[in-house]
């Protein structure tokens, strides 16, 4: 039995921190458990980091990574080692795989199909669709540049990077015909809802499909705002997963091993493989490595049972693991927040109470101290009340801030929106009023509230939590400068109608870390509400809006499926036959309207995560013009 150790990699990466990064990558080789496999894959880019934007047309990070790559090679004695890395070449700069071998660069091998939709935007840093094959100058060595098959005697192996692997005319398909036995796949894939899923049939397919081996490697973390990456390393063989890594984790690194059989995939690619591909297109180059197998003594890795994904757990894990990544990065010493009883606000201070939890379960119980920040200050919230507030509200708040034991202080602002109010009012000789003052009425208090909280959370030194989800951000559903405020934004990326069946799953004791919240079950008994207006008129948001699941889907038919108005109202009224069809066409109406009105709303929001297979964000998302 030909038997062979190899290892994926996920690993936390932060764009131009090249020590940092070539830190962890060396602390993952020099771990005792590394020490006897032969194959060590890395993530896409984990030199430079991923999310470096325009700074990849510097050529100062270029050189940098070409410097960290030169500490790296020495550590390739009796193995293979594959990480990534930006390479500017005969006037174009490429994404690129290093592989390394008994301290030499054996070769580059540059990505082939960039991705450009959603959050990524490769084209505009990177080449695409490098074909053939040179020897350039590197380092002062003549190294292969292109696409390359590596071989020796023992096994052969193939790159994809990342979109390589989504792609239908994906490199692995060749490289395989060629007799690769094993297919490298170096990704940077973000975490969105369900991709695990697709990673997974991705990964056992193919190696079922090309009767060979699948390793795949991923970032993790919050690299550089509002990209999550998940994680969650692949090995995979003839159709069977052997193992899966971590996902969303909060060390620095995690590494995924597997035993495999090369000789099982010879014996499989025998019976299987009869004119699979016409070579006479061949854009690939053989290149020989030296490296010979030493047949390691443990035993075979066995096909594995993935665990099943689940959407609120999920959200948990990548939310929390995005906002500890924000605050080491930023290097803030906690959040602040406008905590107002609402399901927003309460969804807000429970993820980062629940942060603080999972950091000291994975990482340390003492991590916070490791870093300086002292854990009793870590969330700071306040109830700014009115005369508009609801007692109500005012007892949620406060219930589940001690639920959580934060802290939390409250304080009255009526006399503060007087002061605006009357002022304003003698300048412009205005009486505002109710009924002709409506939105300016409601307006002065979320911006009365704003720099009250920021205050504190300046001298605190804190982030400023905004609450705002994306349902509301779709029509516009906030105040400029006042409840939209803040330094980053958790929940940016999900419905109003995901935040509440959340907020109901943590209800019912589902997340061991967390401590019993009576105060939610009397949360979601209520209407949503921004409490604005006075009492009397009994405010409530699905009123002035329309029911938030009927506006989450119009959502997402509009900017997801791109459709128009006459096609959302035939798929609604299919799906919704509880609705007439003159109140779904106001619905759809008014919702196309105010999502027009509202793009430059959406251009100055805070920075939010990327969680579902679409956002609204302007620059990482959705495109739209602000006029239109």
């Amino acid at each position: 039995m030909n038997k062979f150790k190899v290892t994926s990699v996920t690993m936390k990466s932060t764009p131009l921190d090249f020590n940092g990064n070539l830190k962890i990558i060396k602390k993952i080789l020099e771990e005792e458990e590394n020490t006897t496999s032969q194959l060590i894959l890395f993530p896409e880019l984990c030199i430079s980091g991923y999310g470096c934007e325009d700074a990849f047309y510097n050529p100062y990070v270029w050189e940098k990574a070409k410097k960290s790559l030169e500490q790296i090679k020495p550590l390739s004695n009796n193995k293979i080692i594959v990480v990534g890395l930006p390479i500017f070449h005969s006037s174009y700069l490429y994404n690129c795989a290093a592989i390394l071998c008994n301290q030499k660069l054996l070769g580059l091998v540059p990505k082939i199909h960039l991705a450009n939709t959603g959050v990524h935007y490769e084209k505009r840093w990177f080449q695409e669709n490098y074909k053939g094959y040179e020897l350039i100058n590197f380092n002062h060595e003549q190294i292969p540049f292109g696409n390359l098959l590596f071989k020796s005697s023992d096994f052969s192996f193939g790159i994809e990077i990342c979109e390589d692997s989504w792609n239908s005319n994906r490199p692995s398909t060749q490289l395989s015909s060629m007799g690769a036995d094993i297919i490298l796949s170096m990704g940077a894939s973000h975490f969105s809802f369900n991709k695990q899923s697709i990673r997974r049939r991705i990964f056992s397919e193919s190696s079922r499909a090309q009767n060979n081996i699948f390793i795949y490697s991923n970032l993790n973390g919050n690299e550089s705002g509002k990209i999550i990456f998940e994680g969650g390393s692949l090995i995979t063989q003839n159709g069977d997963i052997l193992n899966e890594g971590k996902r969303l984790h909060f060390s620095d690194f995690e590494i995924t091993k597997g035993i495999i059989d090369l000789d099982s995939i010879k014996h499989n690619k025998s019976k299987n493989y009869r004119n699979f591909l016409n070579n006479e297109n061949n854009i690939y180059t053989i290149i020989s490595h030296t490296l010979r197998i030493s047949h390691p003594t443990e035993n075979l890795s066995q096909s594995i049972d993935p665990v099943e994904l689940n959407n609120f757990k999920d959200f948990s894990d990548a939310v929390t693991l995005g906002l500890f990544d924000y605050l080491i990065k930023s290097k803030s010493k906690g959040f602040s927040l406008s905590l107002s009883g609402g399901a927003d606000s309460s969804a807000c201070a429970i993820l980062v109470s629940l942060m603080i939890r999972k950091a000291k379960m994975e990482i340390s119980d003492t991590i916070f101290k490791e870093l300086s920040l002292d854990e009793k200050d870590l969330l700071f919230t306040i109830y700014q009340e009115t005369e508009n507030n609801s007692q109500d509200t005012k007892i949620y708040a406060k219930m589940l801030a001690a639920e959580l034991d934060v802290q939390h202080h409250e304080i009255k602002i009526d006399s503060i929106i007087d002061f605006i109010v009357s002022n304003i009012s003698k300048n412009l000789d205005i009486s505002p009023n109710w009924l002709e003052h409506d939105l300016a009425l409601q307006n002065i208090q979320a911006r009365a509230r704003s720099p009250i909280v920021w205050f504190m959370a300046n001298l605190k030194n804190h982030l400023l939590i905004s609450t705002g989800n994306r349902s509301e951000s779709s029509v516009g559903y906030t105040t400029m400068d006042g409840d939209s405020s803040g330094s980053i934004c958790p929940i940016s990326g999900v419905s109003k109608e995901f935040i509440l069946k959340w907020l109901e799953y943590i209800s019912n004791d589902t997340e061991a870390l967390l401590p019993s919240l009576p105060s939610l079950k009397l949360l979601l008994n209520k209407k949503p509400t921004a409490e604005l207006k006075p009492l009397n008129e009994l405010q409530e948001d699905e009123k002035e809006l329309m029911p938030y699941p009927i506006l989450q889907k119009i959502e997402r038919e509009y900017v997801f499926h791109g459709r128009g108005e006459s096609e959302i109202l035939e798929i609604l009224l299919e799906t919704q036959p509880n609705i007439d069809e003159d109140t779904m066409k106001k619905y759809i109406s008014k919702f196309i309207i105010l999502f027009k009105k509202s793009q430059w709303k959406r251009e100055r929001l805070p920075p939010g995560f990327h969680l579902d297979d679409y956002g609204l964000d302007p620059k990482t998302s959705f495109r739209y013009p602000i006029l239109s």
